[in-house]
């Protein structure tokens, strides 16, 4: 009996034909990475007041003075599925190898296996140098790296990207997440340079409200707090709508709270507070009470204090927020409050490095 030939393309079909039934649709086109009004990924909401945990226990022995507070580089978890499976380069053959092998490795993809996509647009590239579909390979390739919190090897695969196809149409999102690689390992520099290059390349891009945010923000992380005032300030009016608004006013905030802007602080982080669902609530209404203290509005700074305390239990700066209450407190002469807060902190923070400067200054001030 005669049994017809088994090549690598027919089992390249009847592989992609049992993915496609198990997986989602293969994207047409990238979608933004974030689709809420925040990172999603600052476990800590990306700021610290140095000192202060939610447990009480210090993370660092050095005092915190007004505008000292260190910033922890955030971990954006963002949206890594969909794209990658528009035609760059030539035409491309529905039943060639290549082809079959880029649509298996873009269902796994889409169906956020990246441990499975992987390897399939790494064997894509190396095994068909001359494929339309190797740039689209490359840059999926960088994001399967990336989803799996591999930013040495994403950005390894961005640089030969970029370097291979540098007019490809995935150019200026390779150089936005080459650059969220860097920042994520806290490379701020040479990050920077990346997202600079991300809205060079398109500016009207997917990604290019988010790559002129991190560019802000990489300024911020860098202590430059002027320059990341200068392009904060006008995310909104460049970006309206951006899924990252209330992520530039909070650094805006944070930046000008930094310069001892306290006004334009207050301008800012008021504004983060517009939006519901954004993590930084707690962190902007604790800084907006560290403003407001500072230009000595004491009824304004207590009330959000206490908003941080009762709206954002367990959040980085409750304790924060209660030593501070007990500073104004003692400072009016107002000895029954600062004592009962003094109480509060030594139940809820024993030990704590807030607790103990609250009793500290509490005993100082006649209290």
């Amino acid at each position: 009996m005669h049994r017809p030939a088994i090549t690598f393309a027919s089992v390249l079909r009847v592989r992609l034909a049992l993915l496609l039934a198990a997986s989602l649709p293969a994207s047409a086109c990238l979608t933004p990475e974030s689709a809420t009004t925040s990172d999603t990924d600052a476990t800590d909401s990306g700021a610290t007041d140095s000192g202060a945990t939610d447990s009480g226990t210090p993370t660092s022995s050095a005092p915190t003075d007004p505008g000292t507070d260190t910033n922890a580089a955030d971990t954006d978890a963002e949206q890594t599925t969909g794209g990658g499976g528009e035609q760059t380069t030539g035409s491309i053959d529905p039943e060639g190898p290549d082809e079959l092998l880029f649509q298996m490795a873009l269902a796994l993809y889409n169906a956020s296996d990246f441990n499975g996509a992987d390897p399939l647009f790494v064997q894509l590239w190396a095994m068909y140098p001359d494929s339309p579909r190797r740039d689209n390979a490359g840059y999926l390739h960088g994001r399967c790296r990336y989803a799996l919190l591999d930013f040495a090897g994403a950005a390894t695969a961005f640089d030969a990207e970029v370097a291979a196809y540098p007019t490809s149409l995935f150019t200026d999102e390779s150089q936005y997440f080459w650059g969220r690689s860097l920042f994520r390992l806290g490379s701020y520099p040479e990050a920077l340079t990346h997202f600079d290059a991300s809205l060079a390349v398109d500016a009207a891009g997917t990604f290019a409200d988010n790559a002129y945010y991190y560019g802000g923000r990489t300024q911020y992380e860098l202590g430059d707090n002027a320059a990341a005032q200068t392009i904060l300030a006008p995310f909104d009016s460049k970006y309206p709508g951006s899924s990252y608004a209330d992520n530039a006013s909070y650094y805006l905030g944070r930046a000008r709270f930094a310069l001892k802007d306290y006004q334009g602080a207050v301008l800012a982080l008021t504004h983060v507070l517009d939006f519901a669902g954004s993590i930084y609530l707690a962190d902007a209404t604790y800084y907006r009470a560290r403003s407001e203290d500072a230009l000595g509005d004491d009824a304004a700074a207590i009330a959000d204090y206490e908003a941080v305390v009762d709206n954002f239990p367990g959040s980085t700066y409750e304790d924060n927020a209660l030593y501070h209450e007990v500073h104004i407190y003692v400072d009016q002469m107002d000895c029954a409050s600062a004592n009962a807060i003094v109480t509060d902190l030594q139940t809820r923070f024993p030990g704590g490095t807030y607790t103990t400067k609250a009793e500290d200054y509490a005993a100082q001030g006649g209290c």
